[in-house]
């Protein structure tokens, strides 16, 4: 691949590190190290100091020998893997702690420019809840009291009444008998509170290289996060289990420490991964490597978090 001129952006969309080539530009050593993969090359440069890190955990299945003969294995595989994940959660209700696989942290890591947007979002659930019908779970409850208490059974009574009389008010003759006095039964809507979601947060790169050598990396970066966020089939069981995609520790770095002007990331997961090799327009090289890439990735963590994470910087 020739070298080749390229403008700070095209389509309106913007080239990171395009304005920072040239002489100068070797002055400026990476500080990462040599396991991480970076774009663009000259990256402390061109983002200021500014970077993104990524780094991935790849999930560790139970500790068991996967057997390829299905007929005379899938018995004692399935047998192992029943018996540890019952000891994990007797463990873990022992000990009050989250069930959660166990992670190899890969030596190789990602490393990129902020980009033009980092969106996070944070969302909560409310649902409506009728004081009527409240009245009616009350109310059919009683039912369940032990009639040979003179009390319960009173009470019993009562609740019957009341059971009896929520029914009438909610009939279809009764409704009509409103309606046509110009009136309707007020449900007494209450908005309740329900509970969180995992925040999620996605960011949108786009890959112009200038030589064939950060061509290649482009690729190996797309590639990896492409690999990492799919599962892999086991080949015990006759591919009845998957080992599921590999979670990610993710960074954002100002001179080399963590900006702390950014709220931290809990660790996560990459739920979407888009690549598009076109994004104005298919172009390519002699070797057939796209003019520009656009990779957006979607992320949720996997962590709640509440007022306490808020606090403590997430």
């Amino acid at each position: 691949m020739a070298l080749i001129s390229i403008p700070s952006s095209i389509g309106g969309v913007n080239i990171p590190g395009a304005l920072v080539k040239g002489p100068l530009g070797a002055l400026f050593g990476s500080k990462y190290n040599k396991d991480t993969l970076q774009y663009p090359s000259d990256l402390s440069s061109a983002t200021k100091g500014h970077v993104v890190q990524f780094f991935i955990n790849e999930i560790d299945p139970i500790s068991f020998k996967e057997v390829n003969n299905v007929n005379t294995g899938f018995g004692e595989f399935f047998d192992k893997a029943v018996d540890t994940a019952l000891n994990l959660v007797d463990t873990a209700k022992s000990v009050n702690l989250e069930l959660k696989p166990r992670r190899t942290r890969l030596k190789s890591s990602i490393s990129l420019y902020i980009p033009d947007t980092v969106n996070f979002t944070y969302n909560s659930s409310y649902g409506n809840l009728s004081l009527l019908d409240v009245a009616k779970e009350i109310a059919g409850g009683v039912n369940f009291a032990k009639k040979d208490n003179p009390i319960l059974s009173k009470l019993n009574k009562y609740g019957n009444l009341l059971s009896a009389g929520i029914s009438a008010t909610q009939s279809s003759a009764a409704k009509l008998l409103l309606r046509s006095q110009g009136l309707a039964i007020n449900p007494n809507q209450q908005l309740m509170f329900d509970g969180i979601d995992f925040r999620t947060y996605q960011m949108a790169f786009t890959f112009t290289p200038y030589t064939r050598q950060e061509a290649e990396t482009v690729k190996k970066i797309i590639k990896k996060f492409k690999y990492h966020a799919a599962p892999k089939i086991t080949t015990a069981g006759a591919g009845m289990f998957f080992i599921p995609p590999s979670t990610f520790n993710v960074s954002f770095m100002f001179n080399s420490k963590m900006n702390r002007n950014v709220n931290k990331v809990a660790e996560s997961v990459l739920e979407s991964v888009d690549v598009n090799y076109a994004p104005n327009g298919w172009a390519a090289h002699d070797d057939g490597a796209p003019v520009q890439t656009t990779l957006t990735l979607s992320f949720r963590e996997m962590e709640l978090i509440d007022k306490t994470k808020i606090k403590d910087g997430y």
